[in-house]
C-alpha cells in the first residue's frame, strides 16, 4: 500500500519548512492550492495542513490563511538516525572550521572498535540559522581507508550519506546517544555563547554490514535553537 495522498502533501511542505524554503511565518499553500496543485479533495488538503498545525509547524488562522509556525525549527530523529533515511533537513548555511586527518586517539569523537593509531578524517563544522546564528556545532570523523578522497569533496555541503551512497559504503546500522553537558571553551565560542551553559548534546555512530564503524558525529545544540522528536509514519 502507497503512502496515504494527505501524508505525501504533508511530507513534502514538511521538507520545505525544514530547508528553509518555507521561513518562519511564510504563508503555506492553501487548501485550493493543494487541490489543483496535486489534484485531491479538499479534505485530503485540508487533513494535510491540519496535520502540520498539529505538529507545530504551521499555525491556521481562518480568513488569514496558513503560515509556517516562529518556532518551526524542528527536526525529527528519524531522519538522522535512520541509515536510508537522509540528512535531518536543518536548514541554514555550513562553515567549516577544520577539516584534517588525525589518528583515532586524537579525534574529538569516539571511534568503538577503531584501533587508536589508525587515521581517521575529522571535519568540524559550523550550522548556521538563517539569520546567520550559529547554533550547532558538528564534528564528525571517517575511518580513513573508507573515503581516502573525503577532503577533496565540497566540505560546505558535503552530507556523509550521500557521500557514502556516491562512493558504495553501505550502512547497516545506527545509533544515537543524548549527553547534557556544561559547554567547554572551544565550542562557546564557535556557537557565540558562555562558557559553562548547560547544553544537550547528540551522538551518532554509524556501523557497516561487516561491524566495523563507518562515521561517528557529535553534534553540540545551542540552547533554545530546535525541538528534537521523534515520528514514524506508516507508509504501507
Amino acid at each position: 500500500m502507497s503512502m496515504p495522498l494527505y501524508q505525501k502533501i504533508r511530507a513534502e511542505i514538511e521538507e520545505r519548512i525544514q530547508s528553509g524554503d518555507l521561513v518562519p511565518g511564510a504563508k503555506v499553500p492553501t487548501e485550493a492550492e493543494l487541490q489543483s496543485a496535486h489534484g485531491v479533495s479538499r479534505s485530503v488538503a485540508q487533513r494535510a495542513l491540519n496535520d502540520l498545525a498539529q505538529a507545530g509547524l504551521v499555525v491556521r488562522h481562518k480568513r488569514l490563511g496558513t503560515h509556517v509556525a516562529e518556532g518551526a525549527r524542528q527536526v525529527n530523529l528519524l531522519r538522522s538516525v535512520g541509515p536510508k533515511v537522509g540528512s535531518a533537513g536543518i536548514p541554514g548555511r555550513l562553515s567549516v572550521v577544520s577539516a584534517e586527518v588525525v589518528p583515532a586517539y586524537a579525534a574529538e569523537v569516539e571511534l568503538p572498535g577503531i584501533d587508536e593509531d589508525e587515521p581517521v578524517i575529522q571535519l568540524v563544522r559550523v550550522r548556521h540559522d538563517l539569520d546567520d546564528t550559529p547554533v550547532v556545532v558538528e564534528v564528525a570523523a571517517v575511518p580513513f581507508h573508507l573515503s581516502p578522497n573525503l577532503l577533496n569533496q565540497n566540505l560546505e555541503t558535503f552530507a556523509v550519506l550521500e557521500h557514502f551512497a556516491a562512493i558504495g559504503v553501505s550502512v547497516a546500522r545506527s545509533r544515537m546517544y543524548f549527553d547534557a553537558l556544561l559547554l567547554e571553551n572551544t565550542y562557546a565560542e564557535l556557537l557565540g555563547i558562555d562558557p559553562g551553559v548547560a547544553i544537550l548534546r547528540r551522538r551518532r555512530h554509524m556501523w557497516q554490514p561487516s561491524g566495523q564503524i563507518a562515521e561517528s558525529t557529535a553534534y553540540y545544540l545551542r540552547p533554545g535553537f530546535i525541538d528534537l522528536y521523534l515520528e514514524y509514519t506508516d507508509q504501507g
